[in-house]
């Protein structure tokens, strides 16, 4: 009886958790034709305008990985930014990325102390994080009760919407080499105006600067810890996504926008081009071009194909985890070389749709030209690249022990 009534409390909460999930790619789906309006404005402000963020915020889509104790969703991690960066990304990929990137911290604020927890969302459940993980330049020193840092850390998306910050901080000492990952109050980080890029343009991926800050050893946890699933957050966070081993699993937040943004591109030119008028110089319409229709076809099978297969992993690895498996390296493995593919074949998709868009994506405020900055943005991440996503699944097919 006991094990029935567990599973049907599961069954019950996995219930619940899609009615929720549900509601909210209404209410993306709702947002992003606004997103789609507000585009230019918000490449030309480099950041998310104040009524994307408060949309954002009114929705609940910085909730979805947030524990339950603080007022957040829980919600299962892959398919639930997949589901939401597929229709926030059709209307604005900056503004897609920063949702993605931005929930994430929540998640990662789950592994960590109780106490840091409680210190950000004790009192204020709707503050938000940034992150910025490889610094440029960084000093790490041992205190009593905890460390002192400095440093410059690169790309912090979406940091100007938050009230603290996670940073990685190699560690000096130890075989193999470590990081260690420290979570900073709003006062003790500059952020510098840095982002002037030509992708992504809007997501506010400054700078972050720390001169001398102080932090308890409580805001603090081992990478290697979180990789393995096994961050302190654990104790009071029972839900399997926090004790998803991070560093593998990690990249979803970085594909998830790539499907809204190359579906955005997609239905934008057949949209055009059902409306194209018949040529006065007598040259065919798009709609009625042979190779376009195969171009066509070629991009929608590519996303298409692409999402289905990182959708099938993340259902797979969250059911592990609910379970208590273990995720073995090679189904890691096979994660992030599946991740990177996927990103590869949004970028081949919306290439071939950006070539059809001819002159039209000549302008910035183009939306397939937007959407091909984007995508090539996106695809220069080092968490995204195809050697570094796949390398490693193609050496243990082999048998290989290291590179050459």
């Amino acid at each position: 009886m006991e094990i029935s009534a567990n599973n049907a409390t599961s069954a019950s909460k996995q219930s619940a958790h899609g009615a929720q999930l549900e509601s909210l790619i209404a209410r993306a789906r709702q947002l992003s034709p606004i997103l789609r309006q507000r585009a230019p404005a918000a490449e030309a402000l480099r950041r998310l305008p104040d009524e994307t963020a408060r949309d954002f915020s009114e929705a609940g889509f910085f909730k979805i990985f947030q524990p339950a104790r603080y007022g957040g969703y829980e919600l299962d991690y892959g398919p639930t930014q997949l589901s939401l960066g597929n229709e926030l990304g059709r209307g604005c990929g900056s503004s897609a990325w920063v949702f993605s990137v931005v929930a994430c911290h929540s998640w990662i604020l789950g592994m960590l102390s109780p106490e840091v927890q409680d210190e950000v969302w004790g009192e204020s459940p709707e503050a938000l994080l940034g992150s910025a993980f490889a610094p440029e330049q960084c000093e790490l020193s041992v205190v009593t009760g905890g460390y002192r840092l400095s440093g410059r850390w690169r790309f912090s998306s979406g940091i100007d919407l938050a009230q603290w910050v996670i940073l990685g901080a190699p560690m000096a000492h130890g075989t193999p080499p470590d990081a260690l990952w420290c979570v900073l109050p709003r006062s003790d980080y500059e952020i510098v105006d840095t982002w002037h890029a030509s992708g992504l343009r809007a997501t506010g991926s400054n700078d972050v600067s720390v001169s001398d800050a102080f932090v308890p050893a409580h805001r603090t946890a081992l990478l290697s810890a979180l990789a393995a699933g096994r961050g302190p957050g654990t104790a009071i966070n029972d839900c399997h996504i926090y004790r998803l081993p991070l560093w593998h699993v990690f990249s979803y937040n970085l594909i998830a926008p790539a499907f809204g943004i190359a579906r955005g591109a997609l239905e934008d030119l057949t949209a055009r081009a059902r409306r194209q008028p018949p040529s006065q110089l007598g040259r065919a319409r798009l709609v009625d071009s042979e190779v376009v229709q195969l171009q066509i076809a070629e991009a929608a099978a590519l996303i298409d194909s692409a999402e289905a297969l990182v959708t099938s992993n993340a259902l797979e690895f969250n059911d592990r985890a609910r379970r208590g498996d273990t995720l073995e390296a090679e189904m890691s493995a096979r994660i992030r070389r599946d991740v990177a593919f996927a990103g590869l074949a949004c970028m081949r998709a919306v290439d071939l749709i950006n070539y059809l868009n001819g002159a039209h994506g000549l302008t910035d405020t183009n939306v397939v030209q937007r959407a091909f900055r984007d995508i090539h943005a996106i695809n220069t991440h080092f968490g995204m690249q195809w050697r570094t996503g796949a390398l490693e699944f193609g050496r243990r097919a082999l048998g290989a022990t290291s590179a050459r």
